[in-house]
């Protein structure tokens, strides 16, 4: 009959589900992401970590190479020194002149006085480019320090000096040995010091210890002063007239 309604009555028990429109997913498919999203997500991570890790371990490579060939660069430096001040001596020493040092007296006159561990003579030193002049030098250790003094000569008679502040030749030194050549006798032999009077030795050589940043370096060093001994020697020979 028109105009009434008909309801449509639920059996006992039936659950009231709502109607899923069409094209939807599920409820739960929606609130969950796919698997994919999540497995990408972890490779990114993985990879990241792993570049890092390279990364890393090329930086150590090469700030250890990098540090190594600081060492040896200062190492180099430090032996370059040590090198120079060796051959600053030698120079210095092969001038030697066979004149009288300052602490001289009429009895006792000396043209070197050394020990193991110090040296004193007179010899031409370069001042400036152009102009040199008489010097009496002094090289000895003090503390741990090679240091040199050079006295201003006055003239040639001793005591004619007027002493300059110390100058340090080479820092860090350790040890410094000399020895001299006595070439008057026909059995030359290496002494641990030379006074003898009016005379230079034939030969002095040295040699200079250094102990910087933990590191041991070494010079060796050789000045021949045959020359010096060439000038003060007079002459025996005479020339026969017939």
């Amino acid at each position: 009959m028109s105009g009434l309604v008909f309801r449509a009555r639920s059996k006992p028990g039936a659950i009231c589900r709502p109607r899923r429109l069409s094209g939807m997913p599920p409820p739960d498919a929606r609130s969950r992401p796919p698997a994919s999203v999540e497995g990408f997500a972890l490779i990114d991570v993985l990879v990241g970590l792993a570049l890092i890790g390279v990364i890393t371990s090329l930086m150590m490579v090469f700030l250890g190479q990098a540090r190594t060939m600081v060492r040896i660069e200062k190492a180099t430096e430090f032996q370059m020194e040590v090198d120079a001040a060796s051959r600053f001596l030698e120079t210095a020493i092969s001038h030697a002149e066979p004149l009288p040092l300052s602490k001289s007296s009429p009895d006792q006159v000396l043209y070197l006085d050394g020990d193991a561990a110090r040296i004193e003579f007179n010899a031409v030193q370069a001042i400036g480019f152009k102009s040199s002049a008489l010097r009496e030098i002094a090289v000895s250790l003090g503390g741990n320090a090679l240091a040199i003094v050079q006295k201003t000569r006055r003239g040639s008679q001793p005591g004619a000096s007027t002493q300059s502040e110390p100058v340090r030749l080479l820092g860090g030194v350790s040890a410094i040995r000399f020895e001299y050549l006595d070439g008057s006798t026909a059995a030359s032999s290496w002494l641990p010091g030379w006074n003898a009077p009016r005379r230079l030795p034939a030969a002095v050589r040295f040699t200079v210890s250094v102990l910087r940043d933990g590191a041991a370096y070494s010079a060796r060093g050789f000045a021949r002063l045959d020359l010096a001994n060439a000038r003060q020697l007079p002459l025996t020979t005479e020339t026969q007239r017939p």
